[in-house]
């Protein structure tokens, strides 16, 4: 199984079918445009369902500011509309999608579900403020997910994630 460690929040997938953005030449081509992605992305094929996972490391941030709130909760928003929005790329053939396909393990389909999850590293006096995060990320996120179908969003403290996202993903 691959692991990838990023943010101090180590992520082992299953099965393989896992890929990053980062390291795929159709989204490197873009992504000095202000052009986002999500760290790590794993294709769980039994269910047809992508997994998107940003990993950020906030043991030394201070998020008690509601600006900082704002401006984490919009940077998490858009990283997620862009990485979605190669997806959808790749499902409907746009001319694009060619640069990106050989990226996928799988090219979504009609049937294909996408959870979109930010898994914070931070410590015990952290925990609340994470919360916070999580209601100010969906609240910004829930158009385009009602937009593109997509039941699963969320921003998630570490040792939560361990729990209850599936297959041991992340360690």
């Amino acid at each position: 199984m691959p692991k990838f460690t990023e943010s101090n929040i180590t992520l082992d997938f299953p099965y393989g079918n896992f890929f990053r953005f980062s390291s795929c030449a159709g989204y490197q081509a873009l992504s000095g445009n202000h052009f986002k992605e999500m760290d790590a992305c794993w294709y769980d094929a039994g269910s047809n369902v992508y997994w998107l996972m940003e990993l950020k490391n906030y043991s030394s941030a201070s998020l008690t500011a509601s600006d900082t709130i704002e401006q984490k909760s919009w940077d998490m928003v858009k990283k997620a509309i862009d990485s979605i929005c190669m997806f959808l790329a790749s499902k409907h053939c746009y001319p694009y999608a060619v640069n990106l396909n050989q990226c996928f393990p799988f090219v979504p389909d009609d049937h294909t579900k996408f959870n979109v999850v930010t898994i914070v590293h931070c410590d015990r006096a952290q925990k609340p403020d994470i919360q916070l995060l999580n209601e100010q990320f969906r609240r910004k996120f829930k158009p385009y997910a009602v937009l593109f179908g997509i039941t699963s969003y969320a921003v998630v403290e570490h040792s939560a994630a361990s729990r209850c996202i599936p297959n041991n993903m992340v360690v």
